[in-house]
């Protein structure tokens, strides 16, 4: 099983790491709740739960593949978060049917991250003529790209600053970069009356076999 960094103080290693993770962020998600009746926190403990173990098997299918979490694996998840919950195993196996399908994202990954990690695997190779040489301008396509797979119809957000930090650019380079991509049309704004003060909207408008084309051998978009 190789390693997932799933909490600041936790690298998960084994189905037991993984399963303290989830009771660990559905605990803290219970404190934030404030319920103060029992039964009722008691039922949203056990969806908390569900939710968080989905998102964590999400995050383990992303990072290990399909392959990697087959129904064995998901069985000693189950089991061990059963055993330390003391859940009836029928019963948490209903709660898991009820909350599949709500994970918005894997388990402690914002959409950037996963947009990150997906265009990793994936890369691109820009083709409007004066950004095929442009490494910088293929990194930042690539992950607008997969954020508007994650977002589907909705906007996605491009923030200067964490795409800053991410490729290790200076804030007025990347902002030249997503204008350079706007202009050659792989990106569009939602608002063009946009005023200062609140996060620009954009769209992935870029069209395969025109705009960019995927290419084989996956290399990083870290700087």
């Amino acid at each position: 099983m190789q390693p997932i960094q799933l909490l600041p103080s936790l690298v998960a290693s084994t189905p037991q790491d993984l399963v303290v993770a989830t009771l660990t962020a559905s605990d803290q998600q219970v404190v934030e709740k404030k319920i103060t009746d029992p039964a009722g926190q008691a039922e949203f403990v056990i969806a908390t739960d569900a939710l968080n173990l989905h998102r964590v098997m999400w995050r383990c299918t992303e990072e290990w593949g399909i392959e990697g979490v087959g129904p064995v694996f998901i069985r000693q998840l189950k089991t061990e978060l059963c055993r330390r919950r003391r859940y009836d195993p029928d019963e948490f196996e209903s709660a898991m049917l009820a909350t599949r399908g709500r994970a918005r994202l894997p388990f402690g990954w914002t959409a950037l991250d996963l947009a990150v990690y997906r265009a990793n695997k994936n890369p691109i190779r820009l083709l409007p003529a004066d950004l095929t040489g442009s490494r910088l301008a293929t990194q930042v396509a690539n992950v607008a790209r997969h954020l508007q797979l994650i977002q589907d119809t909705d906007a996605i957000l491009l923030p200067i600053e964490q795409l800053r930090e991410l490729f290790g650019q200076r804030k007025i380079v990347i902002s030249g970069t997503v204008m350079r991509l706007v202009e050659a049309g792989v990106l569009t704004y939602v608002d063009k009356n946009y005023h200062t003060g609140k996060a620009r909207e954009y769209r992935f408008s870029g069209r395969e076999h025109e705009h960019y084309e995927e290419v084989g051998e996956a290399t990083s978009v870290e700087a």
